[in-house]
């Protein structure tokens, strides 16, 4: 072989092992992500943070949802929730190299039964798929939400609200006469005060329970960063006092004579009147782990919890 033959073999030889480098090696990923069923407000532990936000990023969308059928304006649509467990249907089709794997590659279904007969866990999302896995530097984080999207009612509310306030508009533009406030505009403005907190840009967006990006790479070993944001809705108790007259009349002692009346003075006793609103919770979910091709690895949240497997293709 002579010195020319020899150096188009070594050039050939890089070439493969930068396109190895760059293509990655292939692996299969199955994510099982559950919520657990606690009421944030009696968690010793402050997990409601204010500002609570993801790194800014690219990252491949490969799940959607299907649209909610009423939108608003100039205001983007927002979308239904997703099924637990994902078919082809909530998959983007192009754009990724992402290919999902059906039911028979699920190897954590027996973690699945056991969470849905489990009273205090709820599974949002199990799903499986095979992918390339590169270098830190190479990875894009992968888009994932799931479970209930908070946001869908507060924006049917706004829709009620939107509404009556034009027939009231209107009502009152053809009659010329003040119309009472209806009950439910009123309901329907007290949701979006929930909307007003949740809107640090003054956007309408979605709000799932899971909302975040998963990423793999592969340095010396696999490893996985899941940065996401744990939505948990509840009731806040909102309380307002008023005064009351605790003794509204002249009581007497009927047992004595006249003389022996006995008189209460009325006097105002303040009172406490205590009324909830539902309101949305936001923590931080953001966790490294290292793990072994094969290994089954559990990441642990007080409001949330995510089983991953990552094997390898022989």
């Amino acid at each position: 072989m002579n010195f020319r033959s020899t150096l188009l073999l070594v050039v050939a030889s890089l070439c493969s092992l930068n396109i190895q480098a760059a293509s990655g090696r292939w692996f299969d990923v199955e994510i099982l992500v559950f919520k657990r069923n606690v009421d944030v407000q009696k968690l010793s532990e402050q997990l409601d943070q204010n500002n609570v936000y993801l790194k800014k990023r690219d990252r491949l969308e490969v799940l959607k949802a299907k649209q909610a059928t009423n939108c608003l304006g100039d205001n983007p649509c927002l979308h239904e929730q997703n099924p637990v467990q994902i078919t082809d249907a909530e998959m983007v089709n192009g754009g990724h190299r992402l290919q999902r794997l059906s039911s028979n590659h699920l190897r954590l279904k027996a973690h699945l039964n056991r969470l849905k007969n489990h009273q205090l866990f709820k599974p949002l999302l199990h799903v499986a798929w095979r992918m390339p896995v590169q270098s830190k530097q190479n990875a894009v984080p992968i888009h994932l939400f799931a479970g209930e999207n908070y946001a869908l009612d507060i924006y049917k509310e706004e829709i009620i609200a939107q509404k009556r306030q034009e027939a009231t508009n209107a009502a009152k533009a053809q009659l010329n006469k003040p119309q009472q406030t209806d009950p439910l505009l009123i309901a329907a403005t007290d949701k979006l005060d929930v909307l007003d907190e949740l809107q640090k840009d003054n956007a309408m967006r979605d709000l799932y329970e899971i909302d975040g990006n998963f990423l793999l790479y592969v340095q010396r070993y696999l490893e996985i960063e899941s940065q996401l944001i744990v939505r948990t809705e509840t009731q806040k108790e909102v309380s307002s006092s008023t005064s009351v007259l605790a003794n509204p009349q002249l009581e007497t002692d009927i047992s004595g004579t006249a003389d022996d009346a006995v008189q209460v003075v009325n006097q105002a006793v303040p009172q406490q009147r205590v009324k909830t609103k539902t309101v949305v919770t936001e923590a931080l979910f953001d966790q490294t782990r290292r793990l072994r091709s094969g290994e089954i690895h559990y990441l642990d949240h007080p409001l949330f919890g995510m089983i991953v497997q990552i094997r390898k293709i022989r």
